[in-house]
């Protein structure tokens, strides 16, 4: 009876160690996905307001996910420089967008 508690005691002490290198392997895998997502969304709202900053210009596309981008950024805890970059993009896009609906009327 001892030598079967102790094979059951080895699989559920491997069992558990494999549940938690899988539950770590699922945490950093989400954290990278979600870096992933987070910089594709800094990319989207930081690339046109560059350009535009540069003299250059976006299509109203562009402009609109950039604007989207951005929003989602605000909402998201970034650090103080990030922070201070999406801010004048946000800036620098609204300008844009209000440019652009004045010279339609």
């Amino acid at each position: 009876m001892s030598l079967f508690l102790a094979r059951f005691w080895d699989r559920t002490i491997l069992h558990e160690e494999a549940m938690r290198h899988l539950g770590l392997a699922l945490f950093l895998f989400a954290l990278a996905i979600s870096g992933a997502i987070a910089g594709s969304d800094l990319s989207s709202c930081l690339d046109p307001s560059t350009k535009l900053d540069a003299g250059g210009d976006v299509s109203d596309k562009e402009l609109t996910v950039a604007r989207q981008a951005c929003a989602h950024l605000q909402q998201s805890g970034l650090d103080a420089g990030t922070r201070l970059r999406v801010d004048h993009a946000v800036s620098t896009l609204s300008d844009e967008q209000q440019r652009r609906q004045a010279s339609h009327r």
